[in-house]
């Protein structure tokens, strides 16, 4: 059962939300299924072991759970009935299914695919999730994922309109002052002073082969998105974790201020799944890069003269006052594709942010659903 947040009962942490997640919130794992009838080539074993994830003390890299599912073997009954009614129509060879989190409450899969090294290589890992993994640990609060929907109008009015507000935000947005015992508690492991507040800006061409599953991952991630002829964003921070999405003329001054001001702003809640949001499927050891992140900051300091003290009972977070290189705007760039007419479809978007507390009845009902496809329950 998962609980509403009740902030009089649970005290707010100072770390901002976006440094707590990144700290505190292991990314939920994606159920992966493998079909297939009868034994596996030794070839198709090997090509199983590459993908196997590496189990680490609270998360697996990539964040996946692998099911292998033998239709000759007298498998689970469930999963011959989704086979029944979901299999392709050359059902021959083993196919690869990708689920979401069980976290997610969502019971369709995000893609569908053949098992070979090319689909899982793009399926687990892509160049725009190793940049969006980098940007995080050199000190983005967090980056901002725009997929263009192909029409370049739109898609240039859309990135103009993230670029000078993020810019403008990075400049103005105070995080809280850190509590002594905060710190002390190890919500923090690194020197108050080396925390920053900056965005930036990720695109993802709407043609972009590399990126399919990720865009997969993200526009499934609700029932309607795809149903928009507009550029879409996210705002990723944490550990791969996504905002919910902002549509068209939802991409506006005031959303993007509403989702910053959050990722800001102290942890009030600091249990993951009663905070809006979904985990990103990624390849990353974030642990590693938290440690490497340490490590640079350390090795920064020790080059440094007027070591500060941290004995004092509060520590003011300080923002920079101009974003540095990794966590001003910066833009992938991407091929879109040529301009069309303007849709004038746009999205009634509201605050997804707030509003997301309605569906906690809905939380407890589902979570039924998904123990009974999986077979297990989620932490």
């Amino acid at each position: 059962m998962f609980l509403i947040c009740n902030p009089l009962i649970t005290e707010a942490c100072s770390v901002p939300v976006f440094r707590y997640a990144l700290e505190m919130w292991p990314p939920d794992e994606y159920e992966v299924v493998l079909f297939h009838q009868g034994s596996l080539t030794e070839e198709q074993k090997q090509l199983l072991e590459k993908v196997k994830p590496i189990e680490l003390e609270n998360v697996s890299v990539p964040n996946i759970r692998i099911h292998e599912v033998d239709l000759k073997a007298d498998p689970d009954p469930r999963w011959v009935k989704w086979w029944d009614k979901n299999k392709p129509n050359e059902s021959s060879e083993p196919w690869l299914v990708v689920f979401y989190p069980a976290s997610t409450l969502k019971i369709t899969p995000l893609w569908a695919g053949p098992f070979t090294e090319t689909s899982l290589n793009k399926t687990f890992q892509s160049p725009a999730r190793h940049q969006l993994a980098k940007r995080l640990q050199g000190g983005d609060s967090a980056v901002w994922v725009l997929l263009e929907c192909g029409n370049k109008k739109k898609d240039q009015a859309t990135k103009k309109i993230l670029e000078e507000r993020l810019v403008h935000l990075g400049k103005t947005l105070k995080m809280p002052e850190l509590k002594a015992q905060d710190v002390q508690a190890g919500y923090l492991s690194i020197r108050p002073e080396d925390l920053k507040l900056g965005f930036s800006l990720l695109t993802i061409s709407s043609d972009d082969p590399n990126e399919q599953v990720f865009r997969e991952i993200l526009l499934n991630s609700e029932d309607d998105l795809k149903d928009y002829d507009e550029p879409i964003a996210f705002a990723v921070f944490g550990r791969g974790r996504a905002m919910p999405a902002l549509v068209g003329k939802g991409i506006n001054n005031d959303m993007i201020d509403d989702a910053c001001t959050f990722l800001s702003g102290p942890c009030s809640c600091q249990v993951k799944r009663q905070n809006p949001g979904f985990d990103i499927l990624t390849s990353v050891n974030w642990d590693e890069l938290l440690e490497e992140q340490i490590e640079k900051l350390d090795d920064k300091a020790l080059t440094q003269t007027g070591k500060p003290d941290l004995t004092e009972t509060t520590v003011a977070a300080k923002n920079e006052s101009s974003p540095s290189s990794e966590s001003s705007v910066n833009s992938v760039e991407t091929t879109s594709n040529e301009p069309e007419e303007n849709n004038e479809k746009t999205a009634a978007t509201p605050s997804p942010f707030m509003g997301w507390i309605i569906w906690g009845p809905a939380v407890i009902l589902g979570a039924g659903v998904l123990v009974l496809l999986f077979g297990r329950k989620k932490a």
